[in-house]
């Protein structure tokens, strides 16, 4: 199931990022949560279903919001395929070759615990993956203390959520995502161990696999989605399952989205992966985006910097 709502830039990389990798061909189901999908975007929806027959697809739409709203529309979709493994992913998130597998890998080897609750790849920019790389490759470490010297944690509300330069700094850092996969498979290789960290605290859920018995388990995805999910899963002794051998790339929180938009993060993401859509910075399409973000941003932009500059005024 994939979750869209407003960012159609986004979702369209998302949706090449898996059609690139031959993703969506691998799942009995493809299911679009449209969250108050409207307009040109769901235009593309259907533009997308039609270019592409051989995927068996499905769509569940509701209004836009959080929360109730997206614990809804995930809901409706377990009810409407019960019995299933379930793999969820954000409209903001860019995946490459063997991500599924990997996964899958996982999940098989975790199933038999009736304990399990969500299996999630390693994830640059939430706190989780974030963590984990940060201690796992000390080189980066050094850089990290060195340029930021923020505390350090696995948290989801940690350094990594609300500090755009330090999501931006580890997304470029592993924005080549074949070669970042391999340096995991790599280090997995090396640690001669399997390629999974237990663990059971609360995290971003920006990509995940669960099953029909977590669901149920849980009584359905809660209202207050991401947070109460995310606090069930200890209060009731379960555990997570994060797989350090699979990279997937997260854009943005919304806390730091209007920073990463002015910069050049889903152009680069897009040019080094996916190299046939957007092959130079010198094409209008890796420039021109950027610009109607930065435009865009300008009628709540300038009256904050008016009242910030009007403030310090006020202080002299």
């Amino acid at each position: 199931m994939i979750l869209t709502s407003h960012r159609l830039d986004c979702f369209q990389l998302t949706m090449d990022c898996l059609i690139h990798s031959h993703s969506l061909e691998k799942f009995d189901r493809v299911v679009l949560l449209l969250n108050g999908v409207v307009g040109r975007h769901l235009n593309y929806v259907h533009r997308l279903m039609h270019h592409h027959p051989y995927v068996h697809w499905d769509t569940i739409a509701g209004p836009r919001g959080k929360k109730e709203r997206v614990a809804n529309l995930q809901n409706e979709c377990v009810r409407r395929y019960p019995g299933s493994i379930y793999f969820k992913i954000d409209e903001d998130l860019f995946v490459s070759d063997g991500w599924v597998e990997k996964l899958t890998e996982a999940y098989e080897a975790h199933k038999a615990d009736d304990n399990l609750a969500l299996i999630t790849p390693v994830i640059p920019n939430n706190g989780s993956g974030f963590y984990w790389i940060l201690t796992n490759f000390p080189e980066l470490t050094e850089e990290y203390w060195r340029l930021f010297n923020f505390p350090l944690t696995p948290a989801c509300n940690g350094a990594i959520w609300d500090q755009p330069k330090l999501a931006k700094w580890i997304i470029r850092k592993f924005i080549n995502m074949a070669s970042a996969n391999k340096l995991l498979e790599n280090h997995a290789q090396e640690k001669n161990q399997p390629p999974y960290q237990n663990f059971a605290y609360r995290f971003s859920i920006n990509c995940l696999v669960y099953d029909y018995r977590h669901w149920q388990q849980m009584g359905g995805i809660p209202n207050d989605e991401e947070p109460a999910w995310g606090q069930w899963i200890p209060d009731h002794g379960k555990f997570n399952v994060l797989v350090t051998n699979t990279l997937v790339q997260h854009y943005s929180f919304f806390v730091q989205q209007d920073w990463l938009d002015r910069s050049s993060i889903l152009e680069d993401i897009r040019r080094i992966n996916l190299p046939d859509t957007l092959a130079s910075k010198l094409s209008p399409r890796y420039f021109m985006p950027r610009m109607v973000r930065i435009v865009t941003q300008f009628p709540r932009v300038i009256p904050r910097k008016i009242d910030s500059l009007l403030s310090r005024k006020g202080t002299k």
